[in-house]
C-alpha cells in the first residue's frame, strides 16, 4: 500500500506540478525558463529516486533513504530553478492565484523533511512517529496537491470563462476583465484561512488532539466553501454575461455650433 501510494503521488501529481509549473509559472508570471539543465536534471532524479523508493519499500531494504534523498535533491533543484524564475519575472506583482501556487510549492520543504525522518531505516516505531505518517499524507494531499489545484483554477478558470463570455465582444461592447470576475478579498481569505486549516489539522495529527483535528478540518471546509462562491461568481459570467455597451459620445452637431 505504502508503495502504490509514493508511486501514485509522487509519480503522478508531484511529477504533473513540477512539469506543468516550468511552463505555467513563466507564462503567469511574464518570465522564461533559466536552465533547462536544471529542469530536465530536476525531472530525471525525481523519476530515479521514486523507482527506487518504490522498490526499497516493497522489499523493506534500508536503502529507502538514499532514495528518498534522491528525490529530495531533485526537489531542491527544481525549487532552485522556481526561484531562478521567479527573480527573472517582469510581472512583479503576483495575484492570489500564483500565491496559492507557490505556496503549495513552498510546502514541499516541510514535506521532504518528513519524508526523510520516515525514511530512516533506525527510526523509532513511537506514537508521535507513527503519526508522522499521516501528518505525511495530510501535507501530501491537502498541502501540495490541494494549493495547487486551488491556485491554478484561480487563473485558469476565469481566463476559460472570459473567453467563452466575452472573445468575440472585444471591440464592440464594455466587457469585464478577468479581476472582475471573481472576489480578492474572498481569493485572500480563503487562502489564510486553508493555511490555518493546514497547520492546525497537522499539528493536531501529529499530537492526536480530535478536537484540533475537527478545528482543522473545518477550517479547511471553509476554505473550501469560499472557493466554491468564488468559483460561482466566475461561473456565472458564462450563464449570464455582463455586457455593456460603450458610452456614446457627444459629437458636435451644426445647430450646437
Amino acid at each position: 500500500m505504502h508503495a502504490h501510494a509514493h508511486l501514485g503521488v509522487v509519480g503522478v501529481f508531484v511529477l504533473m506540478i513540477v512539469t506543468v509549473s516550468y511552463k505555467l509559472v513563466p507564462m503567469f508570471t511574464l518570465g522564461e525558463l533559466q536552465s533547462e539543465r536544471r529542469a530536465w536534471w530536476s525531472v530525471v532524479l525525481i523519476n530515479l529516486g521514486l523507482l527506487g523508493v518504490f522498490a526499497a519499500i516493497l522489499w523493506q531494504s534500508q536503502l529507502k533513504f538514499i532514495f528518498a534523498s534522491v528525490i529530495v535533491a531533485g526537489l531542491a533543484i527544481y525549487g532552485w530553478e522556481i526561484l531562478a524564475i521567479l527573480r527573472a519575472r517582469n510581472r512583479r506583482v503576483l495575484d492570489w492565484g500564483m500565491k496559492y501556487f507557490l505556496t503549495a510549492i513552498a510546502l514541499l520543504i516541510p514535506l521532504s523533511a518528513v519524508a526523510l525522518v520516515l525514511a530512516w531505516a533506525r527510526l523509532p516505531m513511537t506514537a508521535l512517529t507513527m503519526q508522522l505518517e499521516n501528518v505525511y499524507g495530510l501535507l501530501a494531499l491537502l498541502g501540495l496537491v490541494g494549493l495547487a489545484i486551488l491556485g491554478m483554477l484561480y487563473k485558469i478558470m476565469p481566463f476559460l470563462v472570459w473567453f467563452h463570455s466575452y472573445s468575440r465582444q472585444i471591440g464592440r461592447a464594455k466587457v469585464p476583465a478577468l479581476a472582475d470576475m471573481y472576489s480578492v478579498p474572498l481569493q485572500i481569505a480563503g487562502y489564510w484561512t486553508y493555511l490555518a486549516g493546514l497547520i492546525v489539522a497537522g499539528a493536531a495529527t501529529a499530537w492526536s488532539h480530535e478536537m484540533g483535528i475537527r478545528w482543522g478540518c473545518g477550517l479547511l471546509a471553509l476554505s473550501l466553501a469560499i472557493f466554491a462562491v468564488n468559483m460561482g461568481k466566475i461561473l456565472s459570467h458564462f450563464v449570464r454575461p455582463k455586457i455593456e455597451p460603450f458610452a456614446r459620445k457627444n459629437f458636435p452637431t451644426a445647430k450646437n455650433l
